[in-house]
């Protein structure tokens, strides 16, 4: 539909058919510069993925949300590791390390944070142009969102 004119845009995770060609292109030639810019200037860095538990599993194992945050939580630990070690890199891009580092140096170590705290401006952002788009119906607080297990990172 885009090769076709008619559709004018589409965000996907993977580049549509017909990516890069005369008629699709990014929308931002410079996306690197653009959004590196606009998260200097919003403190915002879009959230890329969500977990969902439906509520008939949390409500009879009630366990299961907080296990499954840490397992995340290890998951990203690991993956993100040795990202910036040039002795052991983790994949064969010849300018990882730089990219590490320009990026820690923007957004800081853990530039892919996980739970409410360290996401709580990009979330009361999302509810609130969601409200004001008219996308939802409702506003709600941004710790309704959470499991209250997983608002902390203490361990008994």
């Amino acid at each position: 539909m885009l090769v076709d004119g008619e559709l004018d845009a589409v965000i996907g995770p993977r580049p549509p058919h017909g990516f890069p060609g005369p008629h699709v292109q990014r929308l931002f030639s410079n996306f690197r510069e653009v959004e590196a810019d606009y998260f200097a200037r919003t403190g915002i860095f879009p959230i890329m993925h969500t977990i969902v538990i439906r509520r008939d599993v949390l409500e009879r194992d009630a366990w299961v949300a907080r296990s499954l945050y840490d397992a995340f939580l290890q998951a990203k630990r690991r993956a993100t590791a040795e990202l910036g070690d040039p002795v052991v890199l983790s994949t064969s891009l010849p300018w990882q390390i730089a990219e590490v580092e320009a990026t820690r140096e923007l957004m800081g170590d853990d530039f892919w944070p996980y739970g409410l705290e360290p996401n709580r401006h990009a979330l009361e952002t999302l509810i609130r142009y969601s409200g004001e788009q008219g996308l939802a119906e409702r506003s709600v607080p941004v710790e309704a969102l959470f499991v209250h297990s997983t608002l902390d990172d203490y361990r008994i």
